[in-house]
């Protein structure tokens, strides 16, 4: 029986509707499908520990991305989806820093990653894309926002 090498698969009800954030958001499930590969193959700790802190890296970075976009639109629940996403780099930190002391990934770990982030665009992050869709901002605004990033 072959093991199925793909956590998780992008599906178009993830999508914002920003394609900027969309594009982060299928890198992370990019990243999260080569975790889930590695340990299906056994891999060594330091090379899960490399992946774990792609994984981190990429986050953060989209994260502060993301964090930079609600707050140039005034998204009301800032402060909590900024401790949401702090709950979710301590969890991969944590992780990496297992994995690298030679711990193995927990299966745990990964369905709480796959879990965390499909419910997080599906639930969180959609809200401030609608909150953006309802104040009527054009979407050359998000790509000004982005550019402006690059």
């Amino acid at each position: 029986m072959q093991k199925n090498t793909t956590l998780v698969t992008w599906q178009d009800n993830y999508a914002l509707g920003l394609d900027e954030i969309d594009d982060q958001h299928k890198m992370l499930f990019d990243i999260m499908n080569r975790l889930w590969a590695a340990i299906l193959r056994n891999a060594e700790g330091q090379e899960l520990g490399r992946i774990l802190e792609d994984l981190e890296r990429y986050t953060v970075l989209h994260f502060t991305e993301e964090e930079t976009f609600m707050r140039s639109i005034a998204y009301p629940d800032f402060d909590g989806h900024i401790a949401y996403h702090r709950k979710f780099v301590k969890q991969i930190s944590d992780e990496k820093a297992a994995a690298r002391s030679g711990r193995q990934v927990s299966l745990e770990l990964i369905h709480f990653l796959r879990d965390w982030l499909v419910n997080h665009i599906l639930v969180e992050d959609k809200r401030y894309a609608a909150q953006f869709r309802t104040e009527k901002r054009s979407s050359s605004l998000l790509g000004r926002f982005f550019a402006r990033l690059g």
